[in-house]
């Protein structure tokens, strides 16, 4: 019986897992400061590094730096008016972040 690495099955698991997240497409326009911009999008979970959310729209997806608890909710359809968040860090991967300035389900 041929014996496998420790390193090469812990390299395998690693792959796997982050290879689950949800692939959320490009990125979308950065929003210029001072603007505001109504989307339609849906809401999105990408547990990676400890879990991000993106408004996915049909412009590609943004990072809301201040979504509401409540519509914290993978999968679901909302109607969103964001702004520009400048100065603003995050793990996550690298997308636009925004402010949600409103949010309601669609």
């Amino acid at each position: 019986m041929k014996r496998i690495p420790f390193a090469s099955v812990l390299t395998l698991v690693a792959v796997l897992a982050c290879s689950a997240d949800i692939n959320l497409g490009p990125a979308a326009p950065t929003i210029p400061d001072g603007q505001l911009l109504a989307v339609n999008a849906t809401v999105a979970f990408n547990s990676l590094e400890g879990g991000c959310w993106a408004l996915v729209t049909a412009n590609g997806h943004y990072g809301p730096v201040s979504l509401p608890s409540a519509f914290r909710v993978n999968g679901l359809r909302v109607r969103a008016v964001l702004q520009n968040a400048p100065g603003v860090v995050t793990y996550c991967e690298p997308l636009p972040l925004v402010y949600v300035d409103s949010i309601s389900r669609r």
